[in-house]
């Protein structure tokens, strides 16, 4: 009974319907991925105020 109960009770590669239809795996690896595009955005040089 080991390995084979948790594995089938905590399956990190069986789809989910409240993680959008993603795996545990799956939904990580998008949300790592979104968020890492998200601070590149932020990360912008900013250029210098045109002051007159």
């Amino acid at each position: 009974m080991g390995n084979e109960v948790i594995d089938g009770f905590y399956n990190s590669r069986r789809i989910q319907k409240r993680l959008g239809y993603l795996s545990p795996v799956e939904f990580e690896e998008k949300h790592y991925a979104e968020r890492a595009t998200a601070e590149r955005t932020n990360l912008k040089p900013r250029q210098p105020a045109l002051t007159s």
